[in-house]
């Protein structure tokens, strides 16, 4: 409601002014008004004092420059700064926000903090806890570096955007792709690396092939291993004689020269099937001073 003057009149006892009771009606109302914002309309709950008489959890005005709310100066407002020296406390499940997103940040019971929309920090910056300010730090190229343990949930995945679970690390450990694309050359397939060691055994579920110069097949990186060779006929390269592949018939094994190189075995077989899982070839050879087979 507006404010509500009364009517004087022109001049005095020109009969042109409000009548006492318009008059009187329009006081009450001001004072009213004045009740109910400040009071519950018939009693005024928040005490207005002059800053020498101030006493805690009064309405204090200091001039046109600092308003000061609480006379022990936990609360300061210069016109333009809000100063807290004391806790802030909102209801449960209450907000804090702007005039824009008055709900930007929400407060549980519990104590758990949501956000409506985005967390940004500065680059370079940190994230942590109170025995590791520095758990996390995010550098201006987005680089997420951790300073300690990354941990996921037993079954728990690891993924982009258009495959969310591209790895996943089973409660024992078993890390599993879940890209399926074939491998066509060195560089292609569900798994490409430089290099790779295994310590114990390995299975494949389909075709192992060989790329580059020469292929070779080893056992324990010395005199003990099996050449395929590339460069065209069988024999042409670098190492000929010593192919087993035969490039014009796949069912056959060219022994040339020195296949396999044994050492503390009395014996050896080779056997070799087709397509249909019927036996080719089958070879057995007994162990020679040469520690050879030929």
């Amino acid at each position: 409601m507006a404010k509500q003057s009364i009517g004087l009149g022109s001049v005095a006892d020109d009969g042109t002014g409000d009548t006492l009771r318009i008059a009187g009606d329009k006081v009450n109302d001001n004072f009213d008004e004045i009740y109910t914002a400040l009071g519950d309309g018939s009693t005024l709950s928040l005490p207005v004092t002059a800053i020498n008489n101030a006493t805690a959890n009064e309405l204090v005005t200091i001039g046109a420059t600092t308003t000061e709310l609480d006379a022990e100066a936990n609360l300061t407002f210069d016109g333009s700064t809000l100063t807290v020296t004391g806790n802030i406390t909102v209801p449960n499940d209450g907000d804090i926000g702007s005039v824009g997103a008055t709900d930007a940040i929400q407060i549980s019971s519990a104590g758990i903090i949501t956000f409506k929309d985005d967390i940004l920090i500065k680059d370079g910056g940190t994230i942590g806890v109170a025995s590791a300010a520095t758990a996390i730090t995010i550098a201006s190229t987005g680089i997420v570096t951790f300073v300690d343990d990354i941990l996921i949930k037993d079954a728990g995945t690891i993924g982009s955007a258009s495959d969310t679970d591209a790895i996943s690390i089973s409660a024992a450990g078993v890390i599993t792709l879940s890209s399926t694309t074939d491998s066509t050359s060195a560089s292609t397939g569900s798994l490409v690396t430089h290099s790779i060691g295994v310590a114990d055994d390995a299975s494949f579920g389909d075709q192992v092939t060989l790329f580059g110069a020469s292929g070779k097949v080893k056992r324990d990186g010395t005199a003990a291993f099996i050449v395929m060779e590339a460069g065209g006929t069988d024999g042409a390269g670098t190492h000929a004689g010593d192919n087993i592949i035969d490039e014009t018939d796949s069912d056959d094994i060219i022994l040339e020269d020195q296949i396999f190189h044994h050492t503390g075995h009395a014996s050896v077989s080779l056997t070799i099937f087709d397509s249909g899982g019927a036996i080719v070839k089958s070879l057995i050879g007994v162990h020679q001073d040469t520690s050879e087979i030929n």
